[in-house]
């Protein structure tokens, strides 16, 4: 029996960890059936299509439906997991017509049926191909109608990490851990826990487990992700626990780092960056979503935190370490943001010079409470704000590149543009922030392979 398949992940790394699970379930079937795992969904010989799709944005639940489109037009059998399924469109998902499986949030014991389910004579669902009757034939549909229901409770969730898992980044020398998933946060503009639930954070022996089955497989940087990373555990141990983690991962005697995303900065303070300090292995990289430094405007979209805790964050930040990372976001043009408060963000940015900076424009979600909110702002003002903070931005980034010339850098080899080889450096993350282009004559260290740890100079 074969199963010869693909896949594509749609939106953020959490939903990339998913599927890299999904794939090491079916791979490690490959002793019993003919598994083949092919990286070119188009390929000719994929007839099993895994879509990790994405619902947060209403441009992505459009790039989950063309991307689901596309492949169905090609009679590919389609196999669908992710944030778009609980909201999702039935009159769309009814007008296809290679749909093979739905697949619960991480149900990867599903994964093994799927296949085995294909041997058995009883079950005929899979030659379906409307929604309505897959739902009504197939035994896991009462799984995931439990599961939609049980979203709020606040109980662990258990997740197979003994698992094989297919780390699609570790050629890179890096690779994602997820701690947690969800998030017990209202920000207005967000629809996560609606359509994903709230907190629930993996025990700490299983995450101590996989960063050492992970070093183990060559990776010398673990990303360390979760939808609010400083309240890892306050749902299953009664408070967050993050830097008691942290703690027993500095202690593994192998050669790796630990990157941390998503500091969610109500909780941080000059007492959790000195306890960052202390650590060996800890990357000073701080991935921090300010969103916005209005404190008018950080109230009207649910932030637990002022402008006053911001500044005394940052400066806690540059005071204890002497060379630090800071990536943050900024929404633009939300409900109620007037000129003095647009003033006030370009202020912000101009005076602090951050390392990386992401822009997002205020999307206008139904399901969210900053739907409701009045004083919209025009779409007229909103282009030119946004015009405005990118030349700053854009600003800062050139003062701060041409501080950096001439210094030596340690990094990885991601590859080759032309005439440049492209190095993330060390500070840099993978994936969000801008890679470094050098010349070949300016690489100090000999190796120049994918992944490879290097010395260089701008």
């Amino acid at each position: 029996m074969s199963f010869y398949f693909s896949a594509i992940n749609l939106g953020c790394n959490k939903n990339l960890v998913d599927l890299e699970c999904v794939i090491g379930k079916i791979l490690s079937l490959g002793a019993s059936y003919d598994v083949q795992f092919f990286e070119d969904p188009d390929a000719w010989d994929v007839e099993y299509l895994i879509i990790n799709t994405c619902w947060f944005l209403s441009s992505s639940r459009e790039e989950s439906e063309e991307f689901i489109q596309y492949y169905d037009s090609l009679w590919k059998k389609l196999i669908l997991m992710g944030c778009y399924l609980p909201v999702k469109n039935d009159s769309f998902l009814n007008s296809l017509q290679n749909l093979y499986a739905v697949v619960p949030f991480h149900n990867y014991v599903f994964i093994e049926e799927l296949i085995t389910w294909k041997k058995s004579k009883s079950i005929n669902f899979l030659e379906l191909t409307k929604i309505q009757n897959v739902l009504k034939e197939a035994k896991w549909q009462k799984n995931l109608e439990n599961y939609l229901q049980n979203l709020s409770k606040k109980e662990a969730f258990v997740w197979k990490w003994d698992e094989v898992r297919a780390y699609f980044n570790a050629p890179y020398s890096y690779e994602y851990l997820k701690i947690s998933e969800w998030c017990d946060n209202t920000c207005t503009f967000c629809i996560i826990p609606k359509i994903r639930g709230m907190q629930k954070s993996r025990k700490k022996e299983d995450i101590v487990t996989e960063v050492k089955l992970m070093v183990q497989n060559g990776i010398k940087e673990i990303c360390i992700i979760s939808q609010n990373t400083p309240m890892y555990g306050s749902d299953i141990y009664g408070e967050p626990i993050l830097f008691d983690l942290l703690d027993e991962i500095d202690t593994i005697s192998w050669d790796f780092e630990i990157r941390l995303f998503y500091m969610y900065p109500d909780i941080l303070d000059e007492k959790s960056i000195k306890r960052l300090k202390k650590l060996k292995k800890f990357i000073p990289y701080f991935d921090i979503p300010f969103q916005h430094i209005s404190p008018k405007i950080l109230k009207k979209m649910g932030r637990f935190y002022d402008e006053n805790h911001i500044v005394n964050l940052i400066e806690s930040i540059r005071k204890n370490f002497n060379k630090s990372f800071i990536h943050t976001n900024f929404i633009v043009w939300f409900p109620w943001e007037e000129d003095e408060d647009f003033e006030k963000l370009i202020c912000f940015v101009k005076k602090y010079a951050f390392e990386s900076m992401s822009v997002f424009e205020y999307h206008d979600e139904p399901l969210s409470a900053s739907f409701h909110l009045d004083k919209k702002v025009p779409y007229k003002i909103a282009g030119q704000r946004l015009k405005q903070l990118k030349k700053v931005i854009n600003e800062v980034y050139t003062n701060n590149f041409e501080a950096r010339k001439w210094k030596i850098f340690t990094g990885y080899i991601m590859g080759f543009d032309e005439d440049n080889i492209l190095i993330r450096e060390r500070f840099q993350a993978p994936e969000i922030d801008e890679y470094d282009r050098v010349k070949e004559q300016n690489i100090i260290s000999w190796k120049r392979e994918i992944g490879e740890r290097v010395e260089y100079k701008l």
